[in-house]
C-alpha cells in the first residue's frame, strides 16, 4: 500500500470523525467518497471498523446522557436489516441498493423540512434501525435513518444515543461483511493503521463541541442526510453513466 494513499485516507477519516463527534454522525458521509477514490477496497470494511472504535469513544465521552432503553427498538430493527442487506448483496448489486436507499433518504429529509414531525416512537425507531442496517451494511453510511428520527433530541443526548446505536450496528455489519467475504484480516490491519489520526481528531472535537449551538446540530444533520442521499444515488447511477 502506497504511503501517500494511507495519509490521504487517514486525513479523510480524521475529518469524518471530527464531524461525527461534534454533530452525532457523518463520519462515513465525509470519508467514504474520498477513501473510495484513493482505495476502493477500504469501503465499507475499513470505514466500519474505524466507526466501531469511534462509537466506543463517543459512548464513553457522552456516557452520562446515554439511554439504551430508548434505543431497544432500533437495536431490534437493526438485526433483520443487516441480515436482509447480506442476502441482497448476494443477488443484486450494491449500486442498485444505493440508488433506492438514496432516494428514500432524500424523501425523508423533505418530510423533515415540512411541519410533519418524525417522533422517536418504538415503531419509528424499529424501522429506522432496519433501514440503517440495510444502508450501513451495503454502503457503510447507516446514520441518516436514525439521525432523522432523533433530530429533535437535545444535542448531547443525540450524540450519546447515536454513538450507542453505532457501536451495536457496526458489530453486526462487520459480522455480515465477514460472512460475505467483504471484511478480512487485511481490512482489520489497515483499519488499525488509520485509527490514530481519527482518535486525535475526535479528541479535538471534544474540546470544541461546546461552542456548537443545538439548532446548528439539527441543520447539520439535515445537510449531512441530504449529502448522503445524493452520494448514494450517485453511487447507484455511476455504472449507468460510465
Amino acid at each position: 500500500m502506497d504511503t501517500t494513499t494511507l495519509i490521504y485516507c487517514a486525513l479523510a477519516l480524521a475529518a469524518g470523525c471530527f464531524v461525527q463527534s461534534t454533530v452525532g454522525f457523518g463520519m462515513a458521509i465525509v470519508a467514504a467518497p474520498i477513501i473510495y477514490f484513493f482505495e476502493p477496497k477500504f469501503v465499507p470494511g475499513v470505514i466500519t471498523l474505524v466507526g466501531f472504535f469511534l462509537a466506543l469513544f463517543n459512548m464513553w465521552q457522552y456516557r452520562h446522557m446515554l439511554s439504551f432503553k430508548g434505543l431497544t427498538a432500533a437495536f431490534v430493527g437493526r438485526v433483520p436489516g443487516t441480515i436482509v442487506a447480506g442476502i441482497l448483496l448476494m443477488y443484486i448489486t450494491s449500486e442498485s441498493l444505493a440508488l433506492v436507499l438514496g432516494i428514500g433518504v432524500l424523501l425523508a429529509v423533505v418530510i423533515s423540512l415540512t411541519k410533519v414531525r418524525i417522533r422517536p416512537t418504538p415503531k419509528a425507531l424499529f424501522w429506522a434501525g432496519f433501514a440503517s442496517g440495510v444502508m450501513g451494511t451495503t454502503t457503510s453510511i447507516g446514520g441518516p435513518p436514525m439521525a432523522l428520527v432523533l433530530q429533535h433530541a437535545e444535542a448531547g443526548k443525540l450524540r450519546a444515543n447515536l454513538a450507542g446505536y453505532f457501536a451495536f450496528s457496526c458489530v453486526l455489519s462487520l459480522v455480515a461483511l465477514s460472512a460475505t467475504g467483504h471484511f478480512s484480516w487485511w481490512h482489520f490491519k489497515y483499519g488499525i493503521m488509520l485509527l490514530p489520526a481519527s482518535l486525535i481528531s475526535t479528541w479535538f472535537a471534544y474540546r470544541v463541541q461546546h461552542l456548537i449551538k443545538a439548532e446548528w446540530v439539527r441543520y447539520a444533520l439535515l445537510i449531512l442526510c441530504s449529502v448522503s442521499g445524493v452520494l448514494a444515488m450517485w453511487q447507484g447511477l455511476s455504472p449507468l453513466m460510465a
